[in-house]
């Protein structure tokens, strides 16, 4: 078994594989004052909870976007899963070619995404990833990453809104009945919900005819969700991708 993470900006999303069934999957928020012995505790809860021993577990795959927070959850983890981790690189083998300007800047969310999606779906591909920002990543027929567009995450957007501005309430990130809103509530979740729709749309749109390529659209994310059925820009949704991607990963790495 391989127990995978994926270490955001604002989530942590954990998973556990057995070849290619994903056994177990939770999610964590991204705290910097945790320390390796709630880490430790957070990962013995999700093994008991889904039956896994961890002595079952005999690799371990984490992208990351924040090292710090990592190195303290690997404190943890090793105290009950002894094995090297395997931390994922522009230099690792992932079955997708770098092709931008600056490869290392490249960060290793889309590198991992782009690299389960080409392997599950084939190319060319656009992977969007609604995350703490929204990312498109162009993959071509061959497995080229050759770069995309980085764009404010919903959640920024709309944090945004209430944080910056005093009389504007937290509300729900949800799509509302009507574009005209005849409320506070309603006015910003119609300004929320149809400005980012409006940019999903112009990005494929726009970056097909930019490059020529009838491209399949995979997203991803924890609010890629919130488009099902909305648009058709889209093909394929993958709420796991990026957990596929490090299981993949690991197993290429480790055989």
């Amino acid at each position: 078994m391989i127990l995978v993470a994926d270490m955001g900006n604002t989530n942590i999303k954990l998973g556990v594989y057995d070849c290619d069934r994903l056994m177990a999957t939770a999610r964590l928020k991204t705290k910097v004052t945790k320390t390796p012995d709630e880490f430790e505790q957070d990962v013995i809860s999700i093994l008991c909870k889904n039956k896994i021993n961890a002595e079952d577990i005999k690799a371990i795959a984490i992208s990351t976007v924040v090292p710090e927070t990592t190195k303290v959850f690997l404190e943890g983890v090793r105290k009950l899963i002894p094995v090297k981790p395997l931390i994922v690189g522009n230099d690792t083998k992932t079955g997708i070619k770098i092709s931008t300007d600056v490869p290392a800047e490249l960060g290793i969310d889309r590198l991992v995404n782009a690299a389960a999606a080409f392997h599950d779906y084939g190319g060319p591909l656009l992977v969007i990833d609604f995350g703490t920002a929204t990312t498109y990543d162009v993959i071509t027929e061959k497995g080229e990453f050759l770069g995309g567009v980085i764009a404010p995450g919903i959640r920024s957007c709309a944090e945004a809104l209430w944080e910056k501005t005093a009389k504007l309430p937290k509300i729900a990130i949800e799509k509302p009945d009507k574009v005209m809103g005849t409320n506070t509530v309603s006015s910003m979740k119609a300004g929320i919900f149809y400005s980012c729709l409006g940019q999903l749309e112009y990005f494929v749109r726009h970056l097909k005819k930019e490059l020529g390529i009838d491209f399949k659209v995979i997203a991803t994310g924890g609010l890629s969700d919130l488009f099902v059925g909305n648009t058709n820009v889209m093909d394929i949704f993958d709420s796991n991708l990026t957990l596929k991607g490090l299981n993949y990963i690991s197993m290429i790495n480790n055989h």
